[in-house]
């Protein structure tokens, strides 16, 4: 790039015009520095404090439900009162959800509680019964794994429950 006819313009102009130039340069410099540089941080910085205030209003929000609902040790009581073995109250409850032909395998684990393999289960009905056992039975989910089919919307799923308190 040749700027020989720029500075030849540049030498022509009276010192006066010199400087204005010089000083129009120097704050176009300045301002794209500013426009391209510090303010998209600054822009970032604030989406990302407005981003944390939110995850924080909905941390508060979460606590004053569980607050609301207290701890959960009531369903115990109740499903170690009715009698039934864990075995019994797992298989009673996939049949009054319809997820029994899923269960391919039910056998006692160590402390009361038991192992379930259930294949190509619909996951959104299982995930309701977990909370339903977990809710209604006094059962806690110690591990549960689950793996995608082939199918959409389908999982098998590993699944340890065990009484809550023992």
């Amino acid at each position: 790039m040749n700027l020989a006819p720029l500075q030849q313009w540049f030498d022509k102009l009276a010192p006066r015009e010199r400087w204005m130039v010089m000083a129009g340069a120097l704050f176009t410099l300045v301002a794209l520095i500013f426009v391209l540089g510090i303010r998209p941080l600054y822009q970032a910085r604030d989406a990302a404090a407005e981003r944390v205030a939110e995850q924080r209003r909905l941390l508060d929000d979460i606590e004053q439900v569980a607050q609301r609902f207290g701890p959960q040790s009531g369903p115990a009581v109740q499903a170690q009162s009715s009698g039934e073995s864990v075995i019994v109250l797992v298989d009673r409850s996939t049949r009054e959800r319809g997820l029994s032909s899923y269960l391919k395998r039910n056998q006692p684990e160590g402390n009361g509680g038991v192992r379930l393999r259930l294949e190509n289960a619909p996951f959104d009905e299982l995930l309701l019964w977990i909370s339903d056992v977990q809710s209604g039975q006094g059962l806690a989910a110690v591990s549960a794994s689950f793996d995608p089919t082939g199918e959409p919307g389908r999982v098998n799923a590993n699944l340890v429950l065990s009484p809550v308190g023992r």
